[in-house]
């Protein structure tokens, strides 16, 4: 988002209180090269159904299916990476978006193929 302030405690406000679709614009990832040369775009919105790859921290190098995405706090969460709590409760591990990379897309979402196919036009 576009901030005028250099306070960090008033950019997280303010992308907390942003309304849904500006916090939809926190939610893009980049896609993978070789997926890239298919649909025409650097960059997409993450959303369920999506096989992505972490990039950043402790799960680096792990993929899996994206089971959740939570447009309040602007987080991702992937199938199958875990954490168990003290209760032994295992919880899905929140994910920024910016810290993946989208390696297959979810397209049985009509105005997603749409986009892209609009995209691949414009690439040849």
């Amino acid at each position: 988002m576009n901030t005028k302030t250099k306070n960090p405690s008033k950019q997280r406000k303010r992308n907390y209180k942003a309304p849904l679709h500006a916090k939809r614009k926190l939610l893009v990832a980049p896609i993978d090269k070789k997926l890239f040369e298919k649909v025409g775009k650097k960059k997409i919105t993450v959303r369920k159904g999506d096989t992505v790859k972490i990039l950043r921290g402790n799960h680096k190098g792990k993929s899996g299916i994206v089971e959740k995405v939570d447009y309040d706090n602007v987080k991702v969460f992937i199938k199958d990476i875990v954490n168990k709590n003290t209760r032994g409760q295992e919880k899905l591990i929140p994910f920024v978006a910016s810290n993946l990379i989208i390696t297959n897309l979810f397209l049985e979402d009509s105005r997603r193929i749409k986009k892209t196919k609009e995209s691949t036009n414009v690439v040849k």
